[in-house]
This record gives structure tokens, C-alpha cells and sequence, in this order.
């Protein structure tokens, strides 16, 4: 896929609602988009390994009204096969755990915090092309810890998940005290405590 899409308002309420800085909204190339496929939604880049954009999903800002998606991809397009900021996860150190969460935004939160070693899975089960591409840029020594939102489909999400990783390398799974968790609402200091921060 060769488009960008431009023009998009980095400085929509609902941006500032999710509690995204500018700077994390430049980062991630998000914004409301006006016109075309995602129109009145946040488009959000998803980009493969090498960094190439792949597709943009479209979040309604807000709660959409009964029978709208919350969320919106390209027809086509498979998020089975990709891993939400993939690309970046892998520059980071390789003895710093990796960290599988649900959403584009938990991702976002989390990398905002100062931890950036996270990919998103786009739902809460992995596919076996995501599993693929966790095992290709992972090895025996490597950590995954899996924190996913603490609800039914979290739950059953992070169990499998787990038992299919710790056949090739080591993983923990994060257990949210509260039902109803996700890692988007962690402050900078709830992650720092969870993930040991940037060091």
C-alpha cells in the first residue's frame, strides 16, 4: 500500500479524552479524518515489520450507536497477519520483555509511558500468523509478558496465548486486579511498577 492519508486534525477531543500527549499523536501518525474511508473516524496507521504502512483503522470517537463498528479496517485487509507497532517493538532492546496487549491504544498508552517494547494483537486471541511473527523476532531467551483487558475474553485470550508462547521462549501474564481493566488506564507509574519503566 502506497497512500498516506494527510490532513488528518491531530488535536480532536477524543485524543485528549484517551489521555494521548501531542507528541504521542504525532508519533503514532493518528488523527480525525474528515473525508474518504475513514471519515469521522481516528485513523490509525497499522505498519508491518519493515515499517511500511499496511492499512489504517478507523476508531469512532466514542460510543458508536447501536450496529455501528467501533472500529473500522479496509475491506481486505487481514489483522491476522500483522502485529499493531511491530516495527518499533523490535528496535527495542532484546532483553527487555515484550509486551502483548489488546488495543491500538493500550499500545499507545503504554509506549507514552515510557515502556515501548509492546505490539497489539487488534482483539483479544493471536493468530497463528501473529504467533508466527512473535516467534520470528524471539528466541529462547527471550521474555513475553501478555496483559490483557481482565474480562472474559482477556482471560481465555491470555491463557491460550501463553500456553502457545512458552513453547519457544519465556512468558508471564499480567493479572489486573480490578475486573474491567485494560492497560490503557495504567498511569505512567502502574506501568513503571509492572514493566520496570525505560531502564
Amino acid at each position: 500500500m502506497k497512500f498516506r492519508l494527510d490532513k488528518l486534525e491531530r488535536s480532536h477531543p477524543y485524543l485528549a479524552e484517551r489521555g494521548l500527549t501531542l507528541e504521542t499523536i504525532v508519533d503514532f501518525g493518528i488523527g480525525f479524518c474528515a473525508k474518504g474511508m475513514m471519515a469521522e473516524r481516528i485513523a490509525i496507521p497499522i505498519q508491518n515489520p519493515e515499517g511500511a504502512v499496511v492499512a489504517y483503522a478507523g476508531r469512532f470517537p466514542g460510543e458508536p450507536a447501536e450496529g455501528t463498528p467501533k472500529y473500522k479496517l479496509p475491506q481486505g485487509f487481514r489483522k491476522s497477519l500483522e502485529l499493531y507497532n511491530i516495527d518499533r517493538a523490535i528496535k527495542e532492546p532484546a532483553d527487555k520483555p515484550l509486551v502483548i496487549v489488546e488495543g491500538f491504544f493500550d499500545c499507545m498508552k503504554l509506549h507514552q509511558s515510557g515502556y515501548r517494547k509492546v505490539v497489539a494483537l487488534m482483539g483479544s486471541t493471536m493468530s497463528a500468523g501473529q504467533e508466527e511473527l512473535v516467534r520470528r523476532h524471539t528466541d529462547r531467551n527471550s521474555q513475553v509478558i501478555v496483559m490483557l483487558d481482565e474480562d472474559e475474553a482477556g482471560k481465555a485470550g491470555r491463557e491460550d496465548i501463553a500456553v502457545r508462547l512458552a513453547k519457544f521462549c519465556f512468558v508471564k501474564t499480567h493479572v489486573f486486579d480490578q475486573p474491567g481493566a485494560q492497560p490503557d488506564q495504567l498511569s505512567a507509574e502502574g506501568v513503571a511498577e509492572i514493566l520496570g519503566g525505560t531502564s
